[in-house]
């Protein structure tokens, strides 16, 4: 009986002595932070704006995983979306050592900006922002 009251009060100790809070008992630092430089942009395109009929080419950066899909409610329906998103497809045309190239035609759409999404890998990639003017 002794010694498992004896381990109880080790592994109390022993959880009490690995939560510490070590952060703060340091002394705020008076230097300015420091900021981190902007990531570049992973995906682009020749044009910010655009009209309808406009060919759009954008470029993804998607490292080592692959692109599944680039699509957007601004592009025209050429197929049927994989899950099902009332959104057009970008045709891609390259694909090579983690960079791809894609086309889309805007279709003929009220003018606003419309976001570009792209699926790489198991999940989300990067995204943009296209205007669609008159």
């Amino acid at each position: 009986m002794r010694t498992f009251k004896t381990l109880m009060a080790a592994g109390l100790l022993a959880g009490l002595a690995l939560t510490t809070t070590v952060p703060a008992m340091a002394a705020p630092s008076t230097e300015p932070a420091a900021v981190a430089p902007a990531e570049q942009p992973r995906l682009t395109a020749d044009k910010s704006q655009v009209r309808p009929g406009n060919t759009l080419v954008m470029r993804l950066d998607h490292g080592l995983e692959g692109v599944n899909w680039i699509s957007s409610a601004a592009f025209v329906r050429n197929g049927e979306h994989p899950v099902g998103a009332d959104e057009g497809l970008a045709q891609i045309v390259t694909d090579r050592d983690g960079y791809a190239e894609a086309v889309a035609t805007i279709a003929d759409i009220a003018p606003g900006d419309y976001v570009v999404h792209t699926r790489v890998g198991g999940g989300a990639g990067p995204t943009m922002t296209i205007s669609v003017i008159k």
